[in-house]
């Protein structure tokens, strides 16, 4: 801080000193009312403490000066003003520490530090070294001095430092360049009017009416702000303490000396800053949090209706709250519509069961993040697959007030996996199952219940014509014996190639004697076929083994009994199926 502007800062403290001093020493003592203090110590918080010297020495002088002139004297300006001096820089020292100096009346913390340090600590320490430098230097009465000056600094602390803190940091201007013409305008007329009934209440002297100014002071806290209430207090203050020291107000309504009238004063005005500052405070650590979440409320919006991710609110009824403008692009459905419908309106059949019951874990368990996938119908009817991620949401007090989802498109992911997922159970040369999808089948059979037939089949000297005629051959003989099995067996068998020259087919609920009809079916379709290829004409024929199975058989058991089957048909001739024993 520069030499200019601690100059400037000592004359304003000299002006409030000696306005106090001259006015307010009824008794001869100390001041009952002293706002020099507050300036100060405003000032203060807002530097470094490296840059406190130059306003603590100006303001130092400023009060040694006043002290001199409208005090007690010479003898007791120096300590005086040394103990004024340490009282601003301890109540800096509590809120630079403690709270932050953007937090002018913004929290519970703020107002709680400030009345704890510049309305209890710092004015009851500096009373305590006043009295005791008064009564030891001119033998004036300590315990009387020490309580005017209590009351007399922390009342003109508490009622004007937060409006000096707003002026001295630019919060003030910053506030009123916030303001619109009307926010302005009624900033100005609340000031106003509690002004004007302030000076009703206090320019008769025939009726209490210390309770008027309550109601507009309230009205200016819930409509202006911290701003408007604190020069709602320092308007009371100047309006309440120039009319009692003139002879006006409800206060000198008591027949109590003027001194005992000011200090009642002081009282009832403590009493309104202490029922106006934490209303202040809370209003707005409100206005703060509302801010924030219309913030966050304009972020996601922007997301959500840029996204190509549809995200749901769903209430803990499971009824949506918020749709995304997302959905309408991604299945042709209106949001608003949507809003206050059940989940049924997006899900059915198993897919709406599984949601729920996944919706009724996520309420029970609020850490859980739960990845599902499910089916979902557009406007046209069309079934495409949807990827959900979910979680709960929780209030302050941790509980669960419903579910947010974020919902994407995975029908193509769907439609690539189950392409993987074919192309790893088929055979690439005929199209027919391979050996894993066959394994898969045949387990499912044997735990599905209802029995049925496993026939092994092994084309007969096929060796021969990859040598005569060349693999390419081979492999379209493999091709037209599949062609030629799949329209032999009945529509619930399945066919698959287990490996070379082998295939095996799966008979559900099929007997001995059924089964053995239709392999021997596909066993004559084969041997009857004359496959063209190239120029070549080539025949062959097909040996076979059936076996039957039950429930809960071992896979490995029914394929070697069916094996064993067709060794034995191979080693009967060839060209004829066998039944397992």
């Amino acid at each position: 801080m520069g030499w200019v502007q601690a100059l400037c800062l000592g004359c304003a403290y000299f002006i409030l000193a000696a306005g106090t001093l001259s006015l307010t020493r009824f008794d001869g003592g100390v001041a009952f009312l002293w706002v020099a203090t507050a300036l100060l110590t405003a000032r203060l918080t807002a530097l470094p403490e490296r840059e406190w010297a130059a306003p603590i020495a100006a303001c130092f002088t400023a009060c040694v000066i006043a002290s001199s002139i409208w005090g007690f004297g010479g003898v007791t300006a120096l300590p005086l003003a040394a103990v004024n001096m340490t009282e601003s820089a301890i109540g800096a020292a509590f809120l630079r520490r403690l709270v932050r100096q953007q937090e002018v009346l913004n929290s519970h913390r703020w107002l709680i530090v400030f009345v704890s340090a510049n309305g209890i600590a710092a004015p009851l320490l500096s009373a305590l070294m006043a009295g005791a430098a008064v009564w030891t230097l001119l033998g004036a009465p300590f315990l009387a001095n020490a309580l005017h000056w209590y009351s007399g600094h922390a009342l003109g602390t508490l009622a004007f430092m937060p409006i000096f803190m707003m002026a001295m940091d630019g919060e003030a201007a910053r506030m009123i360049q916030r303001m619109k013409g009307r926010k302005l305008l009624e900033l100005a007329a609340l000031l106003v009017l509690v002004a004007v009934v302030s000076a009703i209440t206090f320019a008769q002297t025939t009726v209490p009416l210390l309770f008027l100014p309550m109601l507009p002071i309230v009205l200016a806290t819930f409509r202006g702000g911290a701003l408007s209430s604190a020069a709602s207090i320092v308007i009371l203050t100047v309006i309440g303490g120039v009319a009692t020291l003139n002879g006006y107000g409800p206060v000198t309504l008591s027949d109590a000396p003027i001194g005992a009238q000011m200090q009642f004063l002081q009282l009832y005005i403590a009493c309104t800053m202490l029922t106006i500052l934490p209303a202040t405070a809370e209003l707005q650590q409100r206005a703060r949090l509302f801010r924030r979440l219309s913030e966050s409320e304009a972020r996601y919006r922007i997301l959500t209706e840029n996204s190509t991710d549809i995200v749901v609110n769903i209430d803990r009824h499971g009824r949506l709250q918020f749709v995304s403008a997302s959905i309408r692009q991604l299945n042709g459905l209106d949001p608003d519509a949507l809003i206050g419908k059940p989940l049924s309106a997006l899900l059915k059949g198993e897919d709406l069961v599984r949601s729920q019951t996944l919706f009724l874990q996520i309420l029970n368990d609020p850490e859980m993040i739960a990845v599902q996938e499910f089916r979902g119908s557009t406007r046209e009817g069309e079934v495409r697959w949807y990827e959900t991620h979910s979680r709960a949401v929780v209030d302050d007090n941790k509980n669960v007030t419903g579910v947010v989802c974020s919902v994407r498109d995975v029908t193509h992911r769907k439609a690539a996996e189950e392409r993987l997922s074919r192309a790893a159970l088929t055979d690439p040369l005929t199209g027919l199952i391979n050996r894993r999808g066959l394994d898969e089948e045949l387990a499912k059979r044997l735990t599905a219940g209802g029995g049925g037939c496993v026939a092994l089949l092994d084309l007969d000297y096929f060796k021969q014509v990859n040598d005569t005629y060349g693999h390419a051959a081979g492999d379209e003989v493999l091709r037209r014996f599949a062609t030629l099995a799949r329209s032999s067996i009945r529509d619930q068998d399945i066919i698959g190639r287990l490996g070379g020259e082998e295939f095996a087919i799966i008979l559900p609920n099929a007997t001995i004697d059924q089964a053995h009809l239709v392999c021997d079916r596909v066993r004559r379709a084969i041997g009857d076929a004359r496959m063209r290829v190239d120029e070549n004409i080539i025949s062959v024929t097909v040996s076979g083994g059936v076996a039957t199975y039950r429930d809960d058989q071992p896979a490995e058991e029914v394929l070697r009994a069916a094996d064993r089957a067709l060794y034995r048909a191979k080693n009967g001739g060839r060209d004829q199926l066998a039944l397992a024993a």
